[in-house]
C-alpha cells in the first residue's frame, strides 16, 4: 500500500498583498527529501523547482518564504553602511555646500527605507541621508 504523502506535520497563516494564504508543511523524507527539511504546499499546490521536482526547505527558508510572501515581495533594504559612531565626515547641505563634523550615531534604518546618521550641524543634533556623508580617513575622535 502506498504511503500518504499528504501529512502535514505543521502550518503557517499568512496575509499576503490583502489575501490569506496557508503554508502546509509536509516532512520531506516522505517525499524523497532529507530528513529535517520539508515539502511546502502554498494554497493547496506543491511548490516544486522550476523543473517540477521537489524542491525541500529547511526551517529558515520555511522563514524566508513566509516572510517574502507576508511583505508582498517588497525589496530587502541596502546594508547597513559602514560609518561607526564618532566619525570625521563632511555633510553635502542644501545649497550644495559641505560642512564638517562627526558622527553621533551609527546609521539607522528610517520608516521609509533610507539610511540615516546622527550629526552635528549649526550646533544642533540632525539626522541626514547616508548619501549626503562623506567620510574622512581621519575615522575617529581621539
Amino acid at each position: 500500500m502506498a504511503q500518504d504523502k499528504r501529512k502535514f506535520t505543521g502550518s503557517i497563516s499568512v496575509r499576503t498583498c490583502g489575501e490569506r494564504v496557508k503554508l502546509e508543511l509536509s516532512p520531506a523524507p516522505l517525499h524523497g527529501g532529507p530528513e529535517g527539511f520539508y515539502r511546502v504546499r502554498l494554497a493547496r499546490r506543491w511548490l516544486d523547482t522550476e523543473y517540477g521536482s521537489p524542491r525541500f526547505f529547511d526551517r529558515d527558508g520555511i522563514a524566508r518564504l513566509a516572510a517574502e510572501l507576508a511583505l508582498c515581495g517588497l525589496e530587502t533594504p541596502a546594508p547597513v553602511p559602514a560609518i561607526p559612531c564618532d566619525s570625521r565626515v563632511s555633510v553635502r547641505r542644501a545649497d550644495g555646500f559641505y560642512e564638517g563634523t562627526w558622527t553621533n550615531t551609527e546609521p539607522i534604518l528610517d520608516y521609509t527605507g533610507r539610511w540615516m546618521v546622527n550629526v552635528s550641524l549649526g550646533g544642533r543634533r540632525v539626522f541626514v541621508p547616508v548619501e549626503d556623508v562623506t567620510v574622512h580617513k581621519e575615522r575617529r575622535r581621539g
